[in-house]
């Protein structure tokens, strides 16, 4: 399991320490800061070019709930040949922080310590003293506005990417939170600078930070020709563990839902609705919830002893056991991994989600697999236990090679005040919009993912999540640092592909950016959802229209199974089997090679390819010799013209350009950078250029 690596014990600074007035930190590129005596940031040059600057550079605090920021400072020294800070604060909170300058960035390690010895709640926020007014910022991939003072960068929709990014025409700034240290957080971009701020909670209850909380961050130049999309370039770059393409994995993402249910240990192994039914490699599904089932009531008991009792009387319990006899030894244990493992109300009630199918009810719960993993609770289960047991319980049935999490995003979407867990997590505590803190349970989520991902790493089994996206919190009575919406960047990072409905839905240029960014260069299943159910009739149209929006982001596109079914098979529907008819094939025919061919060559988010029209948008993906471009718009114009840069696309000698969807003739013609493609267009056709 990934342990934070950032805590710094920088108390113990060397007696031969030398102190300096002044200190230039650089991101060996185009950006250098420099950092005044008291730890507070000063001068921000940019390509060589003093920006006007503003106060308030540097770190600060924020109460929970309060508006006015308190700016840390103190002293800096040098020490081994970094840079050092220890920063004060009237709030009774102290940073010690290390600057380290990378090749292209200047990375930021250190601890939040609190003074007071209780329990609190402060905002710690990075701020580079930069008028950003009249700067573009990084709305989405597809999207940047130019920050003015009525629109300052970042305010309605803050806390979804945590590379905060700015330029101009000159130049750029970003700032970013690595995968390994997840946190909530907020960024934003005015008159008053470019900032990154983390909501921690601090409690002598951490075990591993006892009021503390460790931070990691990035600063960086980025090139303005590409803005925010060069700041995630570098990202994905910088933290490849989190973002390589598994080919295997690529490979077994198929076009439909074909996997097999799994969601206990005594699970009957039915492959009946399996498309091939002679395919004997298997995808298992199964989901992270605490659920007890088969009751004789679907209310929720109002009180602790009642819910003890339900629990206590339950036949069912995800993921142990269903319908068996209570004093199994997976009942047993299952009783005892969901009491230990429940999340609780900040009036340490239990936590639920409400009623679900079946007469029973969900538990949001704690996944970190160290939940009471120490000598004082010897032999505790909980519910991560039985997750990490799955691949091992799977391969004793059946050849499995993935596991399908459902709803894994929204099942992580609750806030844990349960303080018997504080001292087993591995990330920092959080706090609510009233400044109580919690855990927030999509880092236990995390942690208990970073375990899959170190298993995925030895040859295990391939983890897709299905809900690595934004959600909204408006069900959820205690929001996290009063955030009203949130979004599944740090979890996404830890899986090797993620899933969604929504293929069949209308959506618009920009629609999938979101998707595309949390998983980088990995892959996404946006699925057709369940045809019947929803009564969508997949007619040539809609499946013309869902191919090419999913394969424009280079996104399998996954359609329910029985839409497959060929007349003779089980579950055959003339309604919605209609991949046999010819016309339905022959479009899959076409799509599904160009499909699989850019998903294994992995999205890159600098394209070094610019088109002329506003009514399409354009990807790239691989690299040197494996090169694929995507266009696509919903309404594209007759044709579109694509410039090549060829340089910069590492083009040494004269490319070939062939279209695999659709065979569309491309008109080639050299120009300054490269080359100039024009390329006709049609209504829901991606067209997919290989460049040889």
């Amino acid at each position: 399991m990934h342990l934070i690596k950032s805590f710094l014990i920088l108390s113990a600074f060397i007696i031969s320490a030398s102190w300096l007035p002044a200190a230039v930190l650089s991101d060996k590129a185009a950006l250098k800061l420099d950092l005044t005596d008291n730890g507070t940031i000063g001068a921000v040059t940019l390509s060589g070019e003093k920006l006007p600057g503003v106060a308030g550079g540097g770190f600060y605090l924020k109460e929970p709930s309060g508006k006015k920021t308190v700016p840390l400072v103190g002293t800096r020294e040098t020490v081994n040949g970094k840079t050092q800070l220890t920063l004060n604060s009237p709030l009774q909170a102290r940073v010690r922080a290390q600057f380290t300058e990378g090749d292209g960035f200047i990375e930021v390690v250190g601890f939040l310590e609190d003074l007071t010895g209780k329990d609190r709640g402060l905002w710690l926020g990075f701020n580079l003293p930069v008028n950003t007014l009249g700067w573009k910022w990084g709305k989405t991939l597809s999207t940047s506005p130019v920050i003015s003072a009525a629109s300052p960068a970042y305010e309605a929709e803050n806390n979804f990417v945590p590379i905060p990014a700015v330029w101009t025409d000159k130049g750029g700034l970003a700032l970013a939170i690595p995968p390994t240290d997840p946190c909530v957080f907020e960024v934003g971009a005015d008159a008053d600078g470019l900032r990154i701020q983390m909501a921690f909670g601090l409690s002598p209850d951490t075990k591993k930070f006892p009021s503390k909380a460790n931070f990691r961050f990035r600063i960086y130049s980025i090139d303005p020709a590409w803005g925010f999309r060069d700041a995630l370039a570098k990202y994905y770059d910088w933290y490849p563990d989190y973002y390589r393409i598994d080919a295997k994995a690529m490979s077994e993402l198929n076009h439909h839902h074909d996997w097999v249910k799994m969601n206990y240990v005594g699970e009957t192994f039915k492959t009946d609705r399996q498309i091939d039914p002679n395919y004997k490699v298997y995808m298992a599904y199964t989901k992270t919830s605490a659920r007890i089932q088969d009751l004789k009531t679907k209310n929720i008991p109002k009180t602790r002893e009642k819910v003890l009792q339900a629990i206590a009387g339950a036949p069912t319990i995800q993921h142990y056991q269903q319908k068996g006899d209570p004093n199994s030894p997976l009942m047993v244990e299952g009783r005892a991994a969901l009491v230990n493992s429940i999340a609780y109300n900040p009036d340490q009630s239990f936590g639920t989600f409400g009623e679900s199918d079946g007469g029973g009810f969900d538990f949001p719960h704690n996944c970190d697999p160290d939940l009471f993993k120490d000598a004082a609770h010897p032999n505790s289960p909980v519910f991560a236990d039985m997750y990490l047991r799955k691949a091992n319980d799977m391969k004793k049935v059946g050849d499995f090679v993935s596991i399908h999490w459902d709803r894994l995003g929204g099942w992580s979407n609750f806030l844990n005040y349960r303080r018997d867990h504080f001292p087993y997590i591995d990330h920092p505590l959080t706090f609510d919009q009233d400044g109580r803190v919690c855990i927030h349970t999509q880092f236990t989520n995390y942690e208990l993912f970073d375990a899959y991902r170190n298993l995925h790493k030895q040859g295990g089994f391939y983890h897709e999540a299905a809900g690595m996206k934004a959600y909204s919190w408006k069900k959820i009575p205690n929001k996290p640092a009063g955030h009203a919406t949130n979004g599944q960047f740090f979890l996404a990072a830890q899986v090797a592909s993620g899933w969604q409905e929504g293929s069949f839905k209308e959506i618009g240029l920009g629609g999938f950016d979101f998707e595309r960014m949390v998983v980088g260069r990995k892959s996404y299943r946006i699925s057709s959802g369940n045809i019947i159910d929803h009564k969508d009739s997949p007619t040539i149209d809609v499946i013309k229209n869902a191919l090419a929006k999913t394969t424009a982001y280079g996104f399998a596109c996954a359609v329910q199974w029985q839409y497959f079914y060929a007349p003779n098979h089980p579950g055959y529907l003339k309604d919605y089997s209609w991949y046999t008819k010819p016309e339905h094939k022959a479009l899959w025919d076409r799509y599904e090679p160009a499909n699989l061919a850019i998903r294994l060559a992995g999205w890159e988010p600098v394209t070094h390819a610019t088109v002329n029209s506003e009514a399409v948008q354009l990807q790239r993906f691989g690299k040197v010799n494996n090169v694929y471009l995507t266009v696509w718009g919903p309404s594209p114009p007759a044709s579109v013209e694509i410039e090549i840069d060829a340089v910069k696309l590492g083009l040494k000698t004269k490319p070939t350009f062939s279209e695999m969807v659709s065979g569309t003739p491309i008109k080639v013609t050299p120009n300054a950078r490269g080359w100039k493609l024009t390329v006709p267009m049609e209504k829901d056709m991606t067209r997919v250029i290989k460049i040889n």
